[in-house]
């Protein structure tokens, strides 16, 4: 028996009106109706399979059978079985448990007969395939059952002992053989049947579709009858509420009469919160609204300076030849005080700058924002990395007022050598991710803005093709834990050298997630801003082959070798094959010749150079425009137009004798350039 409390609930008169009735049709009707459907149609496959067995074999074992033409009727009424009991295959064999094989004696094709199998299978083929139900009906001498699962489908197999039949067999091939010019003998046998079930479960599925349907408008007739309940339970009390809460929210100059329903379920006792709800809402609503003017005016003020601030940064990415450039920050506070800056100078060098203010919020990111404008002079003034900190530390020191400080590393990396140069104004050293994690040489030099005149080295290292600088703030080794542990200089190193040969960006995000996975729900303490750039490393491939069409497999298989994504791949084979077939059509109309392919690959593009000495021709002229193009009655041109499209970019040059298609496609969704 329910408590009075549960009687008075809406939720238990629900359930004990609806619930029982929607298990019961649910349950009874899905599963009944599934269960016999299924078992039901697979005992009459599985019967209709055993039939076909024993009438096969009864069929054989009463004939007199004294040659293979006469094999070769039993093939046509086996034939005429399967047709009438819908098997797919119906045959008699003779086992050999002990060689694991078997030799169809003779044999009857249904309509799900496989084709291969067809060829294959005939009398006296001799397979290597023995089930074992095979086995123990030829040693048993009883009818035995065998289901499989293959590339055809579901299949039920049934064998069945064969009494006695005569066989032709020649001396030097045994029992195995039929030959006209052999002796008699009589061989115990046995008879398969074989019976796709595929159609059958397929069956199976569309009649419970049927009882899927009817459960379906079963509902819908709950549905009706729930919903004839809640109007007379639920809608009237719940009208009410909601009219009184809409009163309430839009217009606030009337006093709100209190709600009065009666009873002692939910909805009365909603009606008495809401009661209480709106006269706690009208003693507090001017304090409210006070608060929020107040907030809303620092919430401006601070994402003005929040957006200031990012307009001082450049772009999270960047790339060129020179360098592939990755960067992020994010404040602690509303704004930060770190910054990350980079620019290619006017010499083609990359500059990169990491620094990190005294202190958190507004102050730390004015001072920020004017470190980054001396940075950023000083850099495209054409200083040493040394200079730079010297100058840079000088101003800074004799305009601070607050005596702040600014942790600042300055690189600046020379593609034509391949050597950085680097000054540190005690910044965490950075690393370098090469065939190694390779700990960057600090100098120990004192931090910027404190006093002037102080004197800042520099020291240079090299940097290979694939390698990446990457630097951060103490904002990554000084996140905590709930329990206030450190991220600490050994996981930032364990995170890095797992990520030795990745691309600086997936180096990045990986020390971020690292960070997100340590720290949980813990309150981020300090500014953390990340920069990584790797130098980008160039993939070179070569081919040299006959202008022939025939020579697109050793092309394409060039294009599969390569590491990139399935997507960019199709589409460098769209653009290679068609531009090689142009080739060979073209270039070469009087004659055989030669065509060579140079494929650069790099971190967001590869390059495709076509090269060949045949006539002048630059397929980037006159490329039809689609919007004229009749699909009916123009011929060529077509393939050009997709070429073209599907490129980022492309050059043809004639040059000492040799026609030069260069055409750029961009990896990974990057954008044309």
């Amino acid at each position: 028996m329910l408590d009075k409390k549960m009687k008075h609930s809406i939720f238990w008169k629900f359930v004990l009106i609806i619930l029982p009735l929607v298990l019961i049709v649910d349950i009874a009707v899905l599963s009944a109706a599934y269960v016999i459907t299924y078992q039901s149609t697979m005992a009459h496959c599985r019967d209709d399979v055993e039939n076909a067995a024993v009438i096969a074999a009864r069929y054989f074992e009463m004939a007199d059978i004294d040659s293979e033409a006469e094999l070769n009727i039993f093939c046509e009424s086996f034939d005429e079985l399967c047709e009438v009991m819908d098997m797919a295959y119906v045959y008699t064999e003779i086992p050999d448990p002990e060689k694991g094989c078997k030799k169809y004696l003779s044999i009857g094709y249904g309509k799900d007969a496989a084709q291969s199998a067809k060829e294959s299978h005939y009398i006296g083929y001799v397979s290597d395939e023995l089930f074992d139900e095979e086995t123990e009906a030829f040693r048993e001498n009883k009818t035995t059952f065998c289901e499989i699962n293959n590339q055809y489908g579901n299949t039920i197999i049934c064998f069945t002992p064969v009494k006695r039949h005569i066989v032709y067999s020649s001396p030097d091939e045994g029992n195995f053989a039929i030959s006209g010019d052999g002796f008699k003998e009589e061989t115990l046998s046995i008879a398969g049947a074989e019976m796709s079930v595929s159609g059958a479960i397929s069956n199976v599925r569309q009649k419970f579709g049927y009882i899927k349907l009817f459960v379906f408008i079963s509902s819908v007739l709950i549905v009706f009858i729930i919903s004839f309940i809640l109007k007379r339970m639920i809608e009237k009390p719940a009208h009410l509420i909601s009219q009184k809460m809409s009163d309430f929210v839009h217009d606030r100059n009337q006093k709100t009469e209190p709600l009065k329903i009666r009873g002692h379920d939910e909805f009365a006792k909603m009606a008495e919160a809401f009661n209480s709800m709106t006269a706690e809402i009208d003693r507090h609503i001017e304090n409210i609204s006070q608060l929020n003017r107040e907030k809303a005016m620092q919430e401006t003020e601070l994402n003005i300076a929040r957006e200031i601030q990012k307009g001082f940064l450049e772009p999270s990415s960047f790339h060129n030849d020179s360098a592939d450039i990755h960067a992020c920050m994010f404040p602690a506070k509303d704004v930060g005080g770190d910054l990350y800056d980079y620019r290619i100078l006017s010499d083609g060098s990359v500059c990169v700058i990491i620094a990190d203010v005294s202190g958190k919020g507004v102050s730390a990111a004015l001072f920020m924002a004017n470190a980054i404008t001396m940075l950023r002079q000083y850099a495209e003034a054409g200083l040493s990395p040394g200079r730079i900190m010297s100058e840079y530390n000088n101003h800074l020191a004799n305009h601070n007022p607050n005596m702040m400080f600014i942790t600042t590393f300055i690189g600046i990396y020379h593609p034509d050598t391949g050597e950085l140069v680097y000054s540190n104004a005690g910044h965490n050293p950075p690393y370098i991710l090469s065939d190694s994690l390779i700990e960057v040489e600090s100098m120990f030099e004192s931090a910027a803005g404190l006093f002037d005149d102080e004197q800042y080295t520099e020291k240079r290292l090299k940097m290979k093709p694939g390698d990446t600088l990457f630097l951060y703030t103490d904002g990554v080794t000084e996140a905590k834990s709930t329990d206030n542990t450190l991220y600490g200089d050994l996981r930032l190193k364990d995170t890095l050298s797992e990520h030795l040969h990745k691309p600086g960006e997936d180096v990045l995000n990986a020390v971020l997630s690292s960070i997100k996975d340590f720290s949980g729900d813990a309150e981020q303490s300090d500014d953390i801003t990340i920069l990584t750039m790797t130098v980008p490393e160039v993939r070179r491939y070569s081919l040299k082959l006959d202008a022939r069409t025939e020579n697109l497999p050793t092309i394409n298989e060039l294009i599969f070798s390569l590491d990139i994504s399935k997507e960019d791949k199709r589409t460098l084979r769209l653009i290679i094959e068609e531009m090689f077939v142009n080739i060979c059509s073209y270039a070469y109309k009087d004659g055989d010749g030669q065509a060579e392919l140079i494929i650069e690959q790099d971190t967001k593009k590869i390059t495709m150079t076509f090269i060949d000495s045949g006539v002048p021709f630059d397929p980037t002229k006159d490329v039809l425009d689609i919007n004229d193009y009749d699909i009916d009655n123009d011929i060529g041109g077509l393939g050009r137009f997709i070429t073209f499209e599907i490129s980022d970019d492309y050059s043809y040059q004639y040059k000492d004798g040799k026609n030069i298609l260069t055409i750029i496609k961009n990896l990974n969704g990057a954008k044309k350039t």
